[in-house]
């Protein structure tokens, strides 16, 4: 049982990678202008952050196995339709549908790991292996296939995943009654997801134009993937080994801290052998902050799957939000490095949030 879960979690995650890492650059080829690439990646999250919000509260009260085969099942239909984009518009909308699939089992997936006594840690790990695997997959198709393949090889990866689930036994754990807006979840965990919101929407105003940085520091199409892949395989091994012995506020305050430094750091890389490092210290703050929060949330909360739901939906909102705001930006101010101290800012402020608030409710 475990095994498939860890196996169901190196999936998700590389079909997520394949179809998310050339997005900007296919947006790109279709005349999108940088406000415009923003969008797609703002409206994606935004589709990701009510899926996760309405589906993690869903496998609370009615099980976790049915969303994860339901979620795999729609998404390989929808990621592979990804391919027939015609212009701008039609992959605006395609990455509409494929942010709600791809929102569908994330909750699901964590609150049966939780059910069966896994470690949060090693959990991660094997999604972060799924985050390398796909950046390194998609960018040795970017070799030989045009951009768009990607979205193919990320539904047969889906598909593989929907099959792997039909195994998977439900582990019998349901919530009587979830109000439709979970207050008191959010006024016990706030504090945690806001300062992810902080967080995460610094980092994905640089996602959105990733491949384009990338590229403007000397890297061609296989860095544009394998820079995030370096990122993922270093959290793999941090997640798997180190994660689960460290308390779980300390692990949260850290990957806050070296978030902000690592988004500061983007300001000064001249080429793309320097970002080498950059990427692994990127993986630290991810694995301590993103394995931290999961423990916060399933050690704090009955309602497991609502409460690491709505921390997808702090990750999706963030992931809306920052899009908009680096779009803005760069429309007012072009440049990359310039958007880079504008997201170690906003990290920052996460970081003074989360270490002020918790300190005053523990004192």
């Amino acid at each position: 049982m475990k095994g498939k879960i860890y196996l169901i979690q190196v999936i998700s995650y590389t079909s997520i990678m394949l179809s998310i890492s050339y997005t900007p650059r296919i947006a790109a080829q279709v005349g999108a202008n940088m406000f415009e690439i923003a969008i797609i990646y703002s409206l994606y999250n935004l589709a990701y952050f009510l899926s996760s919000w309405i589906f993690g509260r869903l496998a609370d009260l009615h099980g976790r196995k049915i969303f994860i085969m339901t979620g795999f099942l729609i998404a390989s239909f929808v990621f592979f339709m990804q391919y027939f984009y015609r212009d701008y518009y039609t992959l605006l909308i395609l990455r509409i549908f494929a942010g709600f699939s791809a929102g569908i089992f994330p909750a699901a997936v964590v609150s049966m790991a939780h059910d069966t006594k896994m470690k949060m840690g090693k959990l991660s790990a094997f999604g972060a292996l799924g985050w390398a695997t796909g950046a390194y997959l998609a960018g040795l198709i970017s070799m030989f296939f045009p951009f768009k393949v990607t979205y193919v090889f990320s539904s047969i990866v889906f598909a593989l995943g929907f099959l792997m689930s039909l195994n998977l036994k439900d582990t019998g754990m349901r919530i009587k009654s979830i109000p439709l807006f979970p207050k008191d979840i959010i006024k016990r965990n706030w504090t945690l997801y806001l300062s992810y919101i902080f967080r995460h929407s610094s980092a994905t105003m640089i996602w959105a134009y990733w491949p384009l940085f990338v590229k403007s520091i000397g890297g061609n199409s296989f860095w544009q993937a394998a820079s995030m892949g370096i990122n993922s395989t270093a959290q793999f091994f941090l997640m798997y080994y180190y994660t689960d012995v460290k308390r779980d506020v300390t692990l949260v305050l850290v990957g806050l801290l070296l978030s902000a430094l690592t988004f500061l750091s983007y300001f000064f890389v001249p080429n793309i052998w320097i970002l080498i490092p950059i990427q692994v210290m990127l993986a630290a703050s991810w694995a301590f902050l993103y394995v931290g929060s999961l423990r916060y949330l399933t050690s704090r909360n009955k309602e497991k799957a609502t409460a690491t739901g709505l921390l997808n939906s702090s990750i999706g909102i963030s992931a809306f939000l920052g899009p908009l705001l680096g779009g803005a930006f760069m429309a007012l101010i072009p440049g990359y490095r310039y958007l880079m101290l504008l997201s170690a800012t906003l990290a920052f402020a996460g970081v003074f949030l989360f270490f002020f608030t918790h300190f005053r409710a523990r004192t």
